[in-house]
């Protein structure tokens, strides 16, 4: 039996990854759900999350989500799952903001543009 997939590879979406236009980072603190706004650099398959000046950094498991798109078919996206380690700013950086490197346990990727059957 065909079934239609939405699913892509995070390296398909490159240049979403490169330039995000949204990029947020949720997490769990006291029993609730936490989400930020956070800068993200990719960088060698490498995800350098950027977090405000002044934020208690997350503990545990976080997920990041980058995602664009207005129209149903421009809608995509990638969410990673992982651990946060403190890591160096990267070179190019306009705001003052704390860098996690967020090494990956899980990475789901789609583009409602490009289904198919799978």
């Amino acid at each position: 039996m065909k079934r239609t997939t939405r699913a892509v590879r995070p390296e398909d979406l490159g240049d979403l990854l490169e330039h995000p236009p949204r990029a947020s980072l949720a997490f769990v603190r006291d029993g609730a759900i936490q989400l930020l706004p956070v800068a993200l650099q990719y960088k060698e398959q490498r995800y350098l999350v950027g977090l405000p000046a002044g934020v208690e950094s997350p503990t545990g498991r976080v997920k990041l989500l980058v995602d664009d798109g207005r129209w149903y078919f421009d809608l995509r996206g990638v969410w990673v799952r992982g651990l946060l380690k403190p890591c160096d700013t990267p070179a190019v950086t306009a705001e003052e903001r704390t860098w996690f490197e967020l090494t990956p346990e899980k990475v789901t990727a789609w583009h409602y543009g490009r289904m198919r059957g799978a």
